[in-house]
């Protein structure tokens, strides 16, 4: 039982920066501090060390369902996130006809059976519709957009087929049976956020007194906000949501990222990347639809943290927390994102720039990482 010492860094904890040595012992951290008992040492020396990063928004190679491919996209999008630091990561299915989306959850629950050695941990489902606005479909396939009915079980086929994985569902407040469809989300305890909506500002925060927690993808694929009619990107402001935000700016400005930074309580900014198609090629801008329609994006996390950083002066650890131990708080994972004792070692270390360097994954010292 090697017991591993990685010395010299500056661990980042939601709160701080300390200057301390983390002891890994198999998959775990058995100490945060110093000892004498180790085999071996690997230097951090200049580095920050951070906790696995947590994607609760990744379309990846799933943007395209097919049944047939679950288990090939599940593995690529596993062993390749690992490589860029996400620890842990939420497949976000798009609106996607009911039927179809039923074979693909079954299909990724047999996938997800066959663990992928130091790859990124298949966390569960964002399923991003059906039950979405077509007139605020952005880049989702209107034809799988659909009006919920509570009367025809449709959730019901879901349920059963994505039992244990769903843990998110976006849907357009606006929907007529929407009041019906957060009800019986709650009880299978699966966090309801708003989006892909032209719902106003009031109805859009009514929701937030009916168990919504979350606004996806703040401004993108939503009512914006004017002084006379403020619409529900106003309502994603208040503290009662958690807001995720794309920040690559493109999809939102980074003036407008700093406004809602100073807005938002830290806990409730929740950093996503919102990805689209394979992890190659490594391009900086979203693909488009139109020039003015966004197909996802191809913003890795911790560039996100980066940016995040450069547009509103937020510290070390506010941003690194934001993707990290917020949105794995959201999901039911307090386990994840954070460095401390017990806790899986799975650590990211980078340098002054926030450039990846090195990756202990679950103990294992990965032979490659990703610049991102």
């Amino acid at each position: 039982m090697k017991r591993i010492l990685v010395t010299g860094g500056r661990v980042v904890f939601p709160e701080s920066i300390q200057e301390t040595d983390l002891l890994i012992v198999r998959d775990k951290i058995a100490l945060v501090g110093s000892t004498q008992m180790f085999d071996e040492i690997v230097s951090a020396e200049n580095l920050y060390i951070l906790p696995g990063l947590v994607d609760i928004h990744y379309h990846g190679l799933f943007m395209f369902p097919d049944p047939k491919k679950m288990a090939q996209f599940l593995y690529r999008a596993q062993t390749m996130l690992a490589q860029s630091g996400v620890a842990g990561f939420l497949v976000a299915f798009p609106a996607t006809e009911i039927s179809r989306l039923c074979d693909c959850l079954s299909a990724l629950k047999e996938a997800a059976q066959k663990p992928v050695p130091s790859g990124a941990e298949f966390l569960g489902v964002h399923l991003e519709g059906p039950f979405l606005n077509k007139a605020a479909k952005g880049a989702q396939p209107e034809d799988a957009i659909v009006e919920f009915d509570p009367g025809s079980g449709q959730m019901l086929r879901i349920f059963e087929a994505g039992k244990d994985l769903i843990k998110i569902m976006t849907f357009a407040p606006e929907q007529k049976s929407a009041r019906e469809l957060v009800k019986l989300l709650a009880e299978k305890k699966i966090v309801p956020s708003l989006g892909h909506s032209l719902a106003g500002y009031e109805a859009a925060l009514e929701f937030a007194g009916l168990g919504a927690q979350g606004v996806t993808h703040l401004f993108n694929g939503m009512s914006g906000i004017h002084h006379r009619e403020p619409g529900m990107a106003l309502a994603g402001l208040d503290r009662s949501f958690y807001k995720e935000v794309i920040v690559d700016g493109f999809h939102v400005h980074p003036a407008m990222v700093k406004l809602t930074w100073g807005l938002s309580p830290p806990e409730k900014f929740i950093l996503v990347t919102d990805m689209v198609g394979d992890e190659e090629p490594m391009d900086s801008e979203p693909p488009r639809l139109s020039p003015t329609v966004f197909a996802g994006s191809r913003l890795r996390l911790l560039r996100a943290v980066r940016n995040l950083m450069k547009f509103t002066g937020a510290k070390i650890p506010e941003a690194v927390a934001a993707a990290s131990a917020w949105p794995a708080k959201i999901i039911g994972r307090p386990d994840l994102g954070r460095i401390r004792q017990g806790a899986d070692a799975t650590l990211i270390m980078v340098d002054e720039g926030f450039r990846l360097k090195k990756i202990f994954f679950k103990g294992v010292l990965l032979p490659q990482v990703r610049d991102v």
